[in-house]
């Protein structure tokens, strides 16, 4: 676009001229684009093409004309090329430094995640990892498209190719975390009856709703970009912006309550485990220390869920509010709300993935928690071991009931 300058026009107010080749060239717009605003409208300024001017207002601002989708402040592309829109849907140029940390911190992510998936060999675990390692591959790819972004704003692919990416990322991540709280439940013996569900219903209502919300949230999005855009250049669009938000909402509302829906399962899981019968009938040191394993595992599906909330919740504001609204065209807001809560609930899983606790509990190892192969000799032994455990205890307690019998 060349660099700026302003000058004051018939309208009243500083016009913003761009200045490509050292040649003024003011944004044409037709009058057809004004006729319906103030007379006092410079037909060659593009901000009064956004904003409506009124003669009484000081000559130094601008009143914004809002609208249910927001209001657009932003440069206009006076000539779109191929796969450009007449606006920059982001609302700002996004950041390349943010963009950047991101790629490097989620490929951190990646690597950590191929790590343990090359490490880890019972199927529960593997499929947790290969959550991870998806869903941070689409936020590497949805980051990559923010940088090329960076460098042609106005091109609507790129756009939309991050937010596609960066918004069904998470649904892997909470995927994640609905598995890893099934895992809790078959790996650990004092967390049996901690859930109001059984553990694969719980995977299966909330996947399947977190998949069908988020397919509602991109078709939303991807129509308020074509009609933010039309709608600037004077074309028709199948829905108005007002509809679009509306779609991209009602995805995300449904969304944030069944989320809310799972934490609400997972703090009640929480206070059964915390009860003192939650151990049952045996006291030994061996199981007290694995039901503290086994809160200790519940906090930290608690606190990864959380965070991923924050993101949802911002996400939902930000809709509510408006797509050029101001949560949405702040790129500290992004960054803060949902880069950082994203990357620090990977970060925690990548700290303490959920084999930390379940290979530590008595008897039950990889192959109890994932109903698979084991990955090492010293799985096995275990396995085997327990095996004979049980069937030692068993015996026992046939013999004890017999003894029971023929005092009787």
């Amino acid at each position: 676009m060349g660099w700026m300058t302003e000058t004051r026009g018939f309208c009243g107010y500083k016009h913003t001229h761009s200045q490509e080749l050292g040649i003024d060239r003011l944004v044409e717009l037709s009058i057809s684009q004004l006729d319906h605003r103030s007379p006092h409208l410079d037909p060659l300024c593009y901000q009064c093409a956004i904003e409506p001017a009124s003669p009484t207002l000081d000559a130094t601002t601008h009143d914004p004309r809002p609208t249910m989708s927001g209001t657009y402040k932003g440069p206009i592309n006076p000539n779109p090329q191929n796969g450009e829109a007449g606006i920059i849907i982001y609302g700002y140029v996004p950041s390349i430094g943010l963009a950047a940390t991101a790629v490097a911190t989620f490929s951190i992510v990646l690597l950590v995640n191929s790590w343990y998936l090359w490490k880890k060999r019972g199927k529960g675990y593997r499929s947790f990892h290969w959550l991870i390692i998806v869903g941070s591959l689409m936020e590497i790819g949805g980051y990559a498209a923010r940088i090329v972004s960076h460098k042609r704003p106005f091109l609507v692919s790129a756009f939309v190719a991050q937010y596609f990416l960066i918004v069904v990322a998470p649904v892997l991540f909470t995927a994640a975390i609905y598995l890893s709280l099934s895992l809790a439940v078959k790996g650990f013996k004092t967390a049996e009856g901690i859930l109001i569900l059984r553990p694969k219903l719980v995977l299966a209502l909330f996947i399947t709703a977190d998949v069908v919300t988020t397919v509602i949230q991109v078709c939303g999005a991807a129509l308020i970009g074509v009609s933010e855009s039309a709608q600037v250049e004077g074309k028709s669009s199948p829905t108005t912006p007002e509809q679009a938000n509306n779609i991209l909402l009602a995805g995300l509302c449904v969304q944030t309550f069944s989320f809310g829906i799972f934490l609400t399962i997972l703090v009640v899981a929480i206070y059964r485990a915390a009860l003192p019968s939650a151990l049952g009938g045996t006291r030994d040191d061996q199981t007290v220390r694995e039901h503290a394993q086994l809160r200790r595992y519940l906090y930290v599906i608690l606190v990864t869920s959380d965070l991923i909330l924050l993101r949802t919740v911002f996400r939902l504001a930000e809709t509510a509010q408006g797509f050029f609204g101001t949560a949405s065209t702040s790129e500290a807001l992004f960054g803060c709300l949902e880069y950082l809560p994203v990357i620090l609930a990977l970060i925690i899983w990548a700290i303490f993935p959920p084999s930390s606790f379940l290979e530590k509990v008595r008897g039950r190892g990889v192959s109890g928690v994932a109903g698979g192969e084991t990955g090492s000799q010293g799985d096995m032994l275990e396995v085997k071991e327990s095996r004979k455990a049980r069937k030692a205890r068993e015996k026992r307690e046939a013999e004890e009931r017999i003894e029971q019998g023929e005092q009787v």
